[in-house]
């Protein structure tokens, strides 16, 4: 799997989320907008991924595909460059392979292979910034059960592999 050239830091996670949560609801439908106009083939995937999951798993897989897109674009390395279908195809099938290895380990071996393969992760930042979130309560104080964190996890990971094969091409 080819390296890239750039990686987000965490400072740059923080400074997009410092950025969204100082957004009043209008700016927070702008900023939408804008990253439906800026990567369709990302929204398109993610609704098309998670139009069966329910509205709660689609609205977080939208909003934290939309905090990776923000972060990249805030970051310093460079911009969020279009990201197309082809990307995310070839980032769906990693991820699927990604996803079977990992299943293949079961206990203390599951959880060395999956910080193995964060190690070796293009970007730790925007993934632990994902995994961190997926913890979370959500807004009404629910929490996601495994399954849930597993598929949005699932979309996320592909979203940033998508990203990260654009850069490629610059």
């Amino acid at each position: 799997m080819p390296k890239l050239l750039f990686m987000v830091s965490g400072e740059s996670v923080e400074k997009a989320c410092s950025e969204v949560g100082h957004y009043t609801d209008e700016q927070m439908v702008d900023e939408f907008d804008r990253f439906f106009r800026a990567q369709p083939a990302v929204c398109d995937f993610v609704v098309e991924l998670t139009h069966e999951s329910g509205q709660k798993i689609q609205e977080l897989s939208l909003f934290l595909s939309y905090m990776v897109f923000k972060t990249i674009e805030a970051s310093d390395v460079r911009g969020a460059g279009l990201v197309t279908s082809e990307a995310i195809e070839t980032a769906y099938q990693q991820t699927e392979t990604w996803m079977a290895d990992i299943s293949e380990a079961e206990g203390a071996a599951l959880e060395q292979a999956i910080v193995r393969s964060l190690q070796r992760d293009t970007e730790p930042h925007l993934l632990q910034y994902v995994i961190s979130e997926l913890n979370e309560p959500m807004e009404d104080g629910t929490e996601l059960n495994d399954e849930e964190k597993g598929e949005v996890f699932f979309v996320l990971k592909t979203v940033i592999s998508s990203f990260c094969r654009e850069g490629e091409n610059h």
